[in-house]
């Protein structure tokens, strides 16, 4: 074998037949695995075997290395994008025609793609052997600073944008718009020499790349060349430049308004493309209006606003003159909510029918001269009047139609974040470039009063919306809330008919808001003013009152005696002592409502400073219930139980108030009717201060004159235990029952000042 191994060494040196062609490469190789395979015969199994071992150890280490940071840069990925899309939002309102705030939007986008530029840096220092992944995060990474090069470009900050461009080159070398951007930016700073090379090496790089690719690029860089040779006169460019054509520049975005017939002939199917005087481009067809922005350049797309998440795709095609209209349904629609039929048409344009002549009529006598009269409004129209002109004269007369008396001044509404507050009304000349967009009837545009930010609630595209400007446009003025109104045919959001809200979510996503209310009188009055301040954390989750305080009659009906109609508007806890300490003090009643009953809220004593919430007293799913934050699953720190329907918290007739006494098997879903409560008949609650002049006999003096009837309660106690049987499981763990626990259910003697225990009642509650 070693013969043989150095027979083909010579071979590879040229001796012999190695002289000849190729053999001399494939006797190296040949003598270099021979020498290989020599060495592993001879090699001792057991050290071969070992070697082996750590061979698949590095590999799978290796391959759960390799696994981890290809999981690592998907996630990073994942971020990035949907911060970018955040920043491409921001910049696309920043481009919009008209737009006095363009700067802060533009402002807004160069901090989101820092920010997802700084996710991918991050993901970078964990990358170590991926070199795909590694290639694929810097190739994003350099999309990001290019996007930020491009926003600065437009606030005309030089020096950021080459510094971004620059980034942008290191992290994607052949990326042709970085370099354009840099010598954009090398242009402002007057670096001449700079900009003329970036611009040559990508005019040499252009050379090998497809021409539909490059074609609008190139003519970019020129026009920029020329700016540089004006400076540079004796710069000599390694491309030549190419013959310049004459090419006729056609507005599309004018050539696509009209009419587009979709349907069958004869069903007059068809929609409507517009374009503003302003520049702003809307696709509709009946009550349905999408606001679309370029993508291209015969490309447009837009959102639909009563369903969140629904984009519109529009092409033209100038040859054929025709349209196509795609719509893609919302990405998290269930499979078997989805529409079946088809969503992407074909649209011909519709020809305008000729206007057909006015008959002439011919009469001997002249007719009698029509009487004079005076109307600001016109009610009819003239039915000699035919065609398009009747149906403009129509609608200008149905615009002007004023408001109706009944339309409120002012509205209230509650339960939409920051959007809720106090709306009056804005004045014809304040509202007149919204007011009449719907091209029906005037419509009431409020804005709210002593808000900041600035809001405003008026009807667009089928919705009466709540806006920070009075914009047309979805993506210059995104709603905030709206709620449906398709027909158009409400002159103020008080006539539509089971209103439901929808609140923004962030973009394209909403949900249902099932507590959001408008109503046309004040939520609250004056006397509640400190209380409400007090509970507005608690806000969000429940439902407004269109009166400044409940009473009996509004929410347990008519009919009753004056005297039992009016809730006590302040109600006063005490006895509690050790472990639930915290619900003792004063509880105002506020301006909401739970379960058609009052919600009481904690003011005195105050509340400290760690707690996000104050206490609150409420009524849930049969208990009068005290806890931080009103839902219908609240972690209750007391409740009481009463006897009958109750109107308020203090008629319970002596019912006694439950503490919690056990927290180590609360979970997140556990309601007040499945955690464990042990009674403190010392805890009264009163519509008037305590009274704090005479004894009251505390727990520990009235156990020690007690101490004769423990025995006795305990055995009672225990035998009411074993009767619930098998099937009933019993929270408390231990069988052997405290004296505390005892102490409980034994009643107070005559000379104390608590009351005895209801008939009937349970000492502690038992999980279902």
């Amino acid at each position: 074998e070693e013969a043989g191994i150095a027979s083909l060494e010579a071979l590879g040196q040229g001796q012999f037949g190695g002289a000849a062609g190729t053999v001399a490469s494939w006797a190296k190789f040949a003598a270099i695995e021979a020498k290989k395979q020599l060495v592993d015969s001879r090699e001792d199994p057991q050290v071969k075997e070992q070697r082996e071992a750590r061979r698949k150890a590095r590999a799978e280490m290796r391959n759960q290395q390799l696994q981890f940071e290809k999981e690592l840069a998907e996630d990073a990925l994942a971020r990035a994008e949907e911060i970018r899309q955040k920043g491409n939002d921001d910049y696309r309102q920043g481009q919009l025609p008209g737009n006095a705030r363009s700067r802060d939007d533009f402002a807004r986008a160069v901090r989101c793609y820092t920010r997802a530029s700084t996710v991918l840096t991050e993901c970078l220092d964990e990358l170590k052997i991926s070199d795909a992944e590694i290639v694929e995060v810097k190739k994003q990474r350099g999309l990001l600073f290019s996007n930020a090069a491009q926003v600065q470009l437009m606030l005309e900050k030089w020096e950021e944008a080459a510094e971004l461009a620059e980034n942008a080159i290191k992290d994607d070398p052949t990326g042709l718009k970085p370099k354009y951007r840099m010598v954009r930016a090398q242009v402002g700073l007057q670096n001449w020499e700079v900009a003329a090379k970036v611009a040559d090496e990508a005019l040499q790089s252009m050379k090998s790349r497809p021409a539909k690719e490059v074609d609008d690029l190139r003519l970019e860089f020129w026009a920029l060349a020329e700016t540089i040779s004006k400076e540079l006169p004796d710069f000599k460019w390694s491309v030549a430049k190419p013959m310049k054509e004459e090419k006729v520049e056609v507005d599309f975005e004018k050539r696509i308004v009209g009419k587009w017939d979709y349907g069958p002939p004869g069903k007059g199917q068809y929609y409507e493309i517009i374009l503003e005087k302003w520049g702003a481009l809307y696709w509709k067809e009946g009550d349905m209006r999408i606001d679309l922005l370029r993508k291209g350049k015969l490309r447009w797309r837009g959102e639909y606003e009563m369903v969140s998440g629904m984009v519109l795709l529009l092409s033209y095609e100038p040859g054929a003159d025709i349209v196509v209209t795609e719509f893609i349904p919302p990405p998290d629609v269930p499979e078997e909510q989805k529409w079946t039929g088809p969503t992407k048409f074909t649209a011909k344009r519709l020809a305008e029918p000729e206007k057909a002549p006015e008959p002439e009529i011919v009469t001997d006598l002249d007719p009698p001269p029509p009487p004079e009269e005076v109307r600001a409004i016109p009610q009819h129209v003239d039915p000699e009047q035919t065609g398009k002109e009747a149906e403009e004269e129509a609608a200008a007369a149905q615009s002007q139609l004023p408001l109706p008396q009944n339309t409120p001044q002012s509205l209230w509404l509650s339960g939409l974040g920051d959007c809720d507050g106090q709306y009056d009304i804005l004045t014809e000349e304040e509202a007149a470039p919204v007011s009449r967009s719907s091209g029906g009837p005037s419509k009431a545009v409020y804005c709210r009063q002593g808000g900041t930010p600035v809001r405003h609630l008026w009807y667009r595209g089928g919705n009466w919306v709540v806006t920070e400007l009075l914009n047309l446009s979805s993506l210059a003025s995104p709603a905030l809330g709206r709620c449906p109104e398709p027909s158009g045919r409400c002159r103020h959001p008080m006539e539509v008919r089971r209103a439901k809200w929808w609140i923004r979510k962030g973009r394209n996503q909403e949900e249902m808001s099932s507590t959001a209310k408008l109503e046309a009188s004040p939520t609250q009055t004056a006397a509640h003013n400190k209380t409400s301040q007090t509970s507005s954390s608690t806000s969000s989750t429940l439902t407004t009152t269109t009166t400044a305080a409940p009473t009996a009659a509004t929410l347990a009906g008519e009919g009753k005696e004056e005297d039992d109609n009016t809730l006590p508007p302040t109600l006063y806890l005490a006895g509690r002592e050790g472990t639930g300490n915290e619900v003792n003090g004063r509880y105002e009643m506020s301006h909401h409502t739970w379960a058609q009953k009052p919600v009481y809220v904690q003011v005195d004593p105050p509340m400290p400073f760690d707690q996000e919430k104050p206490l609150s007293l409420f009524f849930d799913h049969g208990y009068w219930a005290i806890a931080r934050g009103v839902s219908s699953l609240p972690k209750a720190v007391a409740r009481c139980h009463p006897l009958s329907d109750s109107k308020h918290p203090a008629d319970v007739q002596g019912a006694p108030w439950e503490f919690q006494c056990d927290n180590s098997e609360l979970r997140a879903f556990m309601s007040t009717n499945t955690r464990k409560f042990m009674v403190d008949r010392w805890v009264k609650l009163e519509t008037s201060p305590p009274d704090v002049s005479q004894p009251c006999t505390s727990k520990a003096t009235n156990a020690k004159t007690m101490e004769p009837e423990w025995e006795e309660k305990k055995e009672e106690l225990q035998q009411q235990k074993q009767s619930l049987g098998q099937g009933q499981q019993d929270l408390h763990t231990d069988t052997a029952l405290s004296k505390e626990e005892i102490l409980v259910e034994i009643p107070k003697e005559a000379g104390s000042c608590e009351q005895p225990s209801p008939a009937g009642g349970d000492d502690f509650d038992e999980m279902d």
